[in-house]
């Protein structure tokens, strides 16, 4: 005779039930996809007519995404997949690497429809899209009460983007070419050389970059290290500047500057 569910099962069953997200299968023959149609709820909401657009437009943007990555990475959160993690991990990277690289092709094509320096791109749209993650964790962990880890997340993530991000590819592709990498163009080597430029476009940012640095612990130590509104307003600012001088740069300047 079969045993009956206690309560305490049947509400653990349900709890279960409730957690689990719902998913969306394209294609009988291949797994599932964590994602599911816009919840039609949220246009009962203040504007919600737009938010649920805004939602379906991001749903038929990230669908595609969804779908490779569901079919090539092995969810490693499933118990029969535990075995799999290296090539979770592997595909993980691959899929990076891919989507960095379309990333940057992209933004030099929009550069060059636009008439905007590859180098300034770069500086804005690249850096932003690879910034928010760190925005997003910062963000977080900040609501929850660690500040600190907040402040050394946007420090650490710098350091390793500098140290590691620059530094690996230079030494690969110096390795490649068996010499030294040339950061500025033909024509800006010949224009420094003549003295027609004083500073590379690289080291005029660079010094750019240590005073917003500068800057930045003046703000920290007039709040005695406290992050408040004041704090968030001062950065803002520092960064809609720097976004200035970037573009007026590009518009003054007839060559890279």
């Amino acid at each position: 005779m079969a045993q009956e569910a206690t309560p305490a099962e049947d509400a653990s069953a349900d709890s279960k039930k409730e957690d689990e997200e719902p998913t969306l299968k394209p294609l009988p023959c291949l797994p599932s996809i964590n994602m599911y149609y816009p919840d039609t709820n949220v246009r009962k909401e203040t504007c919600g007519n737009m938010f649920y657009a805004l939602k379906w437009l991001m749903f038929i943007v990230s669908f595609p995404f969804m779908c490779l990555f569901s079919w090539t990475i092995p969810p490693c959160n499933e118990e029969h997949n535990r075995k799999w993690y290296l090539v979770s991990f592997l595909m993980s990277i691959l899929w990076i690497a891919i989507l960095s690289f379309g990333m940057v092709t992209l933004v030099a094509k929009t550069g060059c429809i636009l008439e905007v320096d590859h180098y300034t791109m770069g500086l804005v749209v690249v850096a932003v899209g690879t910034s928010v993650p760190d925005a997003l964790s910062s963000i977080l962990v900040a609501r929850d009460g660690f500040a600190d880890m907040a402040v050394s997340n946007a420090i650490g993530s710098n350091v390793f983007d500098i140290n590691l991000g620059l530094g690996l590819p230079f030494l690969i592709k110096i390795l490649i070419d068996q010499g030294p990498m040339q950061l500025i163009s033909d024509a800006e080597m010949v224009m420094l050389q003549n003295g027609e430029i004083l500073i590379t476009p690289h080291a005029k940012f660079g010094f750019a970059l240590l005073l917003i640095l500068f800057m930045t612990l003046i703000v920290f130590f007039g709040v005695r290290f406290r992050l408040n509104k004041f704090v968030g307003i001062s950065f803002v600012l520092m960064y809609i500047l720097f976004m200035i001088y970037a573009f007026v740069q590009e518009l003054v300047c007839d060559y890279d500057c």
